[in-house]
């Protein structure tokens, strides 16, 4: 089992960084890069894990750089409403899903009960 560190804006300590996973909640940012009522997870790997994930866990690269100008494009014409199902049905943003979790699992990664 890894062991997790959560930070939130604060300086790491030598303990914190020494281990193999970190995470960190961030501000969900909608296509538009308005900042959103909740976070989204950021994970961190390092040491021998950052090597496991470059080369065992990594199962494909795309480039998104048309798809992204796309997007920007579909905003600039489209204004802030256009609607996120318009933009995932284009393609243009991924479907995002919500996962439930154990409140084990939930207490390792700093969700609190909300």
């Amino acid at each position: 089992m890894a062991t997790v560190t959560t930070h939130s804006g604060k300086t790491l300590t030598m303990e914190q960084r020494a281990r193999p996973i970190r995470v960190q909640w961030d501000p969900e940012r909608s296509p538009s890069l308005q900042i959103l009522p909740y976070r989204s997870i950021q994970i961190g790997v390092s040491g021998a894990m950052k090597e496991n994930w470059a080369q065992d866990w990594i199962v494909g690269i795309e480039d998104v750089t048309e798809r992204a100008r796309a997007l920007k494009k579909a905003i600039q014409e489209g204004g802030e409403h256009l609607a996120i199902e318009e933009l995932v049905e284009r393609g243009l943003v991924p479907k995002e899903e919500i996962y439930e979790l154990e409140p084990e699992l939930r207490d390792i990664l700093g969700m609190g009960d909300d």
